[in-house]
């Protein structure tokens, strides 16, 4: 058996902070760790490596697509946003090398397969958000997705509305750019935008 596939916990572990000792979701999803993967990578493959990979958090394999999912409750700033860019690049680039297939037989080991198969959720604390503002990450994307609007929790939830209703989601944190690069689709949302667009869909 693959050691993606021997290494299973549920969601609300792999949601857990612990600064504030709190879960972000209680779902009993099964998933796989890949922080767990990480640090199995780390100790059997690259032992000697310094710095250290990062990782996302849990990886989900669903009978269609499969996705990466990161769990921030803390507040996001310049550098922290930097941090997720890394864990996605580091966590694609574990993933690769470990030759997984799923569970079509489809072997993933090219952003060709993630492009197609993939997609990425970023949940973050929606009050923490609209206290720290938004980063210089998110302010470039939203440039990109030609958005323009005054930081405040009801138009953020206004421009989301609108866009999903357009069929285009509103991405923070700059994580627009891996949309059709890297992913299928990206998605950054809040725990509750996290159960009703995604948990009420899988569970």
């Amino acid at each position: 058996m693959h050691i993606i596939d021997e290494t299973e916990s549920t969601l609300r572990e792999t949601s857990y902070d612990n600064d504030n000792n709190i879960y972000m979701v209680d779902s009993q999803l099964s998933v796989c760790p890949f922080d767990i993967i990480k640090e199995w990578y780390i100790s059997n493959k690259i032992p000697y490596v310094n710095p250290n990979p990062k990782s996302n958090d849990a990886l989900y394999f669903g009978n269609e697509e499969c996705f990466f999912i990161e769990f921030k409750n803390g507040k996001i700033d310049n550098s922290v946003n930097f941090e997720l860019n890394k864990k996605i690049y580091d966590s694609l680039l574990i993933l690769f090398d470990l030759k997984y297939s799923d569970k079509k037989g489809n072997l993933v080991d090219s952003i060709s397969y993630t492009r197609a198969n993939m997609n990425y959720i970023l949940v973050y604390n929606g009050e923490k958000y609209l206290k720290a503002g938004p980063t210089i990450q998110t302010k470039e994307g939203i440039e990109r997705q030609k958005v323009r609007r005054k930081e405040s929790k009801h138009r953020t939830n206004l421009y989301k509305t609108i866009r999903r209703l357009a069929n285009e989601e509103f991405i923070l944190f700059g994580l627009d750019q891996f949309k059709n690069y890297l992913f299928k689709n990206v998605h950054t949302y809040t725990v509750e935008e996290f159960k009703l667009y995604f948990l009420n869909k899988t569970e």
